[in-house]
This record gives structure tokens, C-alpha cells and sequence, in this order.
């Protein structure tokens, strides 16, 4: 039993599950758990979490109206990884995969490397190494240094 609010899934509107499932599988290396074709395709990203991408277009049957607009979906995903180098690769994965670069790996005035693309339907990734990011084995975050 949880003592806390938990997540167990983010749902992202997708237009095309197929390229999604591509982009998020085979891209960026996610375990597939579930996978209906044309209809959603459940990834794992983290213990006891997935990702679900699903047809925008089912969508409102359970969540009411949603739609992609002209603007970025005002959300973006992270992965913070262990290296700068790891930024760089993450960032060539996926955009052999079929994601946009929306900024490529670069030093950050906080400290870090970090780089941002788009999926195949514009929501924002962001790849991160963060020298101040450490996890504890019970899995609480830290991110600063006093953290």
C-alpha cells in the first residue's frame, strides 16, 4: 500500500500510435508492455509506471475534449541521465527516430548538459545531466547540493 500520492501513468495524446510506439520503443528504448495497433500502446518509464500513448482521437470518449494545437503541448517529459555524453546520445537517438531537435546538447548556466526535442507529435523531451541530481536507494530525489 502507498503512503503518498503516487503516478502510475501519463497519458499523451498521439496522432499516429504507431510512430509512437517507434519513436519510444525503438528510439528511446522503452519496454513495451502493451500494444494495440492504431489504438494505444502502453511503455514502461519508470518501476511501477507507464507511458500511454493514445489515438488523440479516442481520446475524448474518456477525457472530454483535447486536441493538438499550433503551439507546443505546455508539458515537457525528462530523463536525466549520468554524463554529458549520455545527453549527446539520447539527443542522436532520437532524432533517428523521428523527433525534431528543439535544442541541441549544450552546457547550462546552472551547471549542467542538457538537450530538448519534439516527438513525432510535439511533446518535448528533455535531456538532462545534472550534476546535482542523485537518487537515494529508497528512491527519494534530491537536487540541490544541500538537498
Amino acid at each position: 500500500m502507498t503512503t503518498g500520492p503516487t503516478i502510475t501513468a501519463i497519458t499523451l495524446g498521439v496522432r499516429d500510435v504507431e510512430a509512437a510506439r517507434v519513436f519510444y520503443v525503438d528510439g528511446l528504448g522503452f519496454r513495451a508492455v502493451l500494444h494495440l495497433p492504431g489504438e494505444i500502446s502502453f511503455v514502461q518509464c519508470a518501476p511501477g509506471q507507464v507511458l500511454a500513448l493514445w489515438d488523440v482521437e479516442q481520446m475524448p470518449s474518456e477525457y472530454g475534449h483535447v486536441a493538438h494545437g499550433p503551439a507546443a503541448p505546455p508539458m515537457s517529459l525528462g530523463h536525466t541521465v549520468a554524463s554529458p555524453v549520455e545527453v549527446e546520445q539520447l539527443h542522436a537517438a532520437a532524432l533517428a527516430a523521428g523527433a525534431t531537435s528543439v535544442s541541441a546538447p549544450q552546457e547550462r548556466e546552472w551547471g549542467g548538459v542538457s538537450a530538448c526535442v519534439a516527438d513525432p507529435d510535439g511533446f518535448r523531451w528533455d535531456f538532462v545531466f545534472n550534476p546535482n541530481f542523485r537518487v537515494d536507494p529508497d528512491g527519494t530525489v534530491h537536487l540541490g547540493e544541500s538537498s
